[in-house]
């Protein structure tokens, strides 16, 4: 866990649960709220630009419609990404990766980029992305943690930012864990939360990966996967957890 500088608490595309996801707004209510790091997802839109956004479609979380990446940016730039979420985050844009990593160096964040991608698209969408992010990123700051379903993803990723530590994400527990986190050079494995037993999270510790877990929203919750050894966990609402963590007797509220 030392080796990768990861806060227990990483905030789930900034603090979703609080402001519109992977939003300006989101970021900094992460940073409000004392996250010291934040999770984002990356797609490229149809001119090839890397934007920062998760579903596929743009109807859930945009006044959009249709799929992402196959909308240009000077479309993308011109939706509202707040409206959504409540009034008062109307006129909230979708960010670019370079706009974000400004955002998130003036806000002292650190920062776990997700490639999200089909398969014909995850090697492209990771070499463009971590391209751009790595000449971006200082190199005196902890480097980014890089993550995705996709294992083509994180095979490009080893060959575009290959000091950056890298991270299988996965709904379920890989039977193939132990090979394929060693195949991709993986210093962490990201679960769902209800895939996660002590003597899963205990084996692969053994193996020296850090184990990270999403989405948790709740603090006994929390408390009880820190308890098993998992070295992180993914939240919509970061700063409840801080708190929960930082005082352990109070319990859950």
């Amino acid at each position: 866990m030392n080796r990768l500088a990861l806060s227990r608490v990483i905030g789930h595309r900034g603090a979703a649960r609080l402001a519109p996801e992977n939003t300006a707004a989101a970021f900094r209510r992460a940073a409000a709220d004392g996250a010291g790091w934040v999770e984002l997802d990356v797609q490229l839109s149809r001119d090839g630009v890397p934007v920062v956004f998760h579903d596929e479609t743009l109807e859930r979380t945009t006044d959009g419609r249709g799929r992402l990446v196959d909308t240009e940016l000077s479309e993308l730039r011109r939706l509202d990404a707040g409206r959504w979420f409540a009034p008062a985050f109307a006129g909230e844009r979708l960010l670019t990766l370079e706009q974000t990593i400004a955002l998130l160096l003036q806000l002292g964040l650190s920062v776990n980029i997700e490639i999200k991608a089909d398969e014909t698209r995850a090697a492209a969408t990771a070499e463009v992305a971590l391209e751009l992010a790595g000449r971006l990123w200082p190199a005196d700051r902890p480097p980014p943690l890089v993550s995705s379903f996709s294992r083509r993803a994180l095979a490009r990723a080893a060959q575009v930012v290959p000091d950056w530590p890298r991270g299988l994400v996965s709904d379920g527990w890989p039977a193939d864990w132990r090979r394929a986190t060693r195949r991709l050079g993986c210093a962490s494995l990201h679960v769902f939360h209800p895939e996660l037993t002590p003597r899963r999270v205990r084996a692969a510790k053994e193996t020296g990966l850090a184990v990270l877990s999403y989405t948790v929203n709740e603090p006994a919750l929390a408390s009880r996967l820190w308890l098993w050894g998992v070295d992180a966990v993914f939240s919509d609402d970061p700063g409840l957890l801080l708190v929960a963590d930082a005082n352990p007797e109070a319990g859950p509220h």
